[in-house]
């Protein structure tokens, strides 16, 4: 039997890029997602990951019947502008709620569900996917101060599952993507003043990073070559880190608080 990953947020963006890469690579998958996945070689799992009594059914299901869980990745995301995100001074406490609800509760809430089959695995991986802007804290017309927060939380969340998973073999690492060309990240190709922001603050990729190269990335950190790897946070951006500060690639910021 092949090994088995579960990936919440399967269904579309960065989550789907990774089932399709850990297909490729051999892997059997069960994507877990509000919708079905669309790729007929996963096995999908319908559930909410702010639902905790839900989730646990879910999670203990895609283990059943001899499969465990191998490998688990938490893509599941939701944007913050969607939700009513914005600065500190103008973004509501129900806002708040529910990004951090899905960011990171949901994360913790999966892995907390997943980690008996993670560590009776032996050898098992986890990849939380948080944002370069949790590594950066935002800026330019990146405000959205609850999301930030949330990605932020799943860097040192993402360290304490190291720690806590070494006696059992458990290696976890998060990636940090930067703008990715996903349903999620729509809004940026729609605004020509935040593309041609996205396109000068990531000139490794000219713009939005095809989703496939954080899929592999993630397909990687789960595999076996990655064995010697663990607390780890890395930024896949497109040099989005490591560009000047001197705010020459700045455009104005957006009012709606992206």
């Amino acid at each position: 039997m092949p090994s088995h990953a579960v990936v919440t947020g399967g269904a579309s963006g960065i989550g789907a890029a990774t089932c399709a890469a850990l297909l490729d690579a051999g892997w059997a998958v069960t994507s877990l997602d509000l919708r079905p996945s669309a790729d007929g070689r996963a096995r999908s799992a319908v559930a909410d990951v702010t639902d905790a009594a839900g989730l646990a059914d879910a999670i203990a299901d895609a283990a059943a019947e001899g499969r465990g869980i191998q490998a688990l990745v938490c893509a599941a995301g939701v944007s913050g502008s969607a939700l009513g995100d914005g600065p500190v001074d103008t973004v509501s406490a129900a806002a708040f709620d529910a990004v951090v609800g899905v960011n990171l509760r949901g994360a913790f809430l999966t892995v907390g569900a997943a980690w008996p089959h993670l560590a009776a695995a032996g050898g098992a991986a986890v990849v939380t996917v948080s944002s370069v802007l949790g590594l950066t804290g935002g800026g330019g017309p990146f405000r959205s101060h609850a999301y930030i927060t949330a990605k932020g939380g799943l860097l040192s969340f993402t360290k304490a599952l190291a720690a806590y998973g070494r006696p059992a073999g458990v290696r976890a690492n998060c990636v940090a993507p930067g703008v990715v060309r996903t349903p999620f990240a729509q809004r940026v190709s729609d605004d020509p003043a935040l593309l041609a922001y996205v396109t000068a603050k990531q000139p490794l990729t000219g713009g939005p990073i095809d989703p496939g190269d954080i899929g592999g990335l993630i397909a990687f950190l789960v595999g076996p070559d990655s064995r010697a790897i663990t607390g780890q946070t890395i930024a896949a951006d497109g040099a989005g880190g490591s560009t000047p500060k001197d705010g020459a690639n700045d455009v104005a910021p957006d009012p709606g608080h992206p």
